[in-house]
């Protein structure tokens, strides 16, 4: 696979192989690389899905991942694993998505609004 930047990702799986495991390497290529071609519907999706539940539970508040993955399991009935919650939300900040304070465990994120983003282009 090849991102929109020119970065190359080869993946080799090594072991057996579940249908988790799967799921895990289709969000890791999206959140990487962006949707597939001919994919229109994002609403599946747990990027989006974990989008939505940021967006609408912690527009300007601080939460961590454990948060997120018990708003996301209780909206959407459905699991998520914490660690793809993580990488997601590592991801989203490195980005510029989100802010990041803390590390590991301690890590908090918050929603980065467009004065936010301005202030930071301006202070730069």
């Amino acid at each position: 696979m090849e991102t929109d930047e020119g970065d190359k990702i080869s993946i080799v799986f090594e072991g057996s192989l579940s249908r988790e495991k799967l799921f895990q390497l289709a969000d890791f290529l999206e959140l990487i690389g962006g949707p597939s071609e001919g994919q229109t519907d994002f609403k599946g999706n747990k990027l989006t899905k974990m989008l939505e539940v940021i967006e609408k539970n912690f527009p300007f508040s601080f939460f961590t991942s454990r948060d997120v993955v018990e708003v996301y399991q209780y909206v959407y009935r459905e699991p998520i694993p914490l660690s793809t919650v993580s990488t997601y939300l590592a991801r989203l900040a490195e980005r510029g998505y989100l802010e990041r304070s803390g590390a590991g465990n301690m890590a908090r994120y918050r929603m980065v609004h467009q004065e936010r983003q301005e202030r930071r282009l301006i202070d730069a």
